[in-house]
């Protein structure tokens, strides 16, 4: 019943979720040649189309979503350190992921992959300091938001 209650209070953040979620799916699912050759030859089969793409999407972030619902519950200090770090390495894992698709082989595989991939830890970024600002509203340190 609370998670329903928090979902109910911040809708545009989880209609935001679901539809950066389906775009993500779309722009991995659709990689141009080489990008294509990659994902054969890396044997990215996750991505490989876009049913794939949104079930691996989606579940990443349904776990992520789970996860920081999950560390709510804990004691405000704890929830502000776990939530905060949970931020850190997501923006650590963005940055590598923009290193990551502008130089190499990643560069060419064209704007909409590119763009899908460095999407995924964005959507990450957005779930993990969501979840550390409501940690940050909450009144008392036992309070769930």
């Amino acid at each position: 019943m609370v998670k329903l209650n928090l979902m109910k209070n911040n809708l545009p953040f989880y209609v935001l979720l679901v539809i950066l979620v389906v775009v993500d799916a779309w722009l991995l699912a659709h990689p141009n040649f080489i990008g294509r050759l990659g994902i054969l030859f890396f044997k990215y089969d996750m991505i490989r189309t876009f049913p794939k793409a949104l079930a691996t999407v989606a579940l990443t972030t349904a776990v992520c979503v789970g996860i920081t619902l999950f560390v709510k519950r804990l004691a405000k200090q704890t929830a502000l350190l776990v939530t905060g770090l949970l931020t850190l390495v997501a923006v650590g894992v963005l940055v590598n992921t923009i290193l990551k698709f502008s130089s190499g082989s990643y560069a060419m595989t064209g704007a909409g992959f590119k763009t899908g991939a460095i999407l995924m830890p964005i959507i990450l970024v957005l779930v993990f300091a969501n979840g550390f600002y409501e940690v940050s509203k909450m009144r008392k340190p036992d309070q769930t938001v």
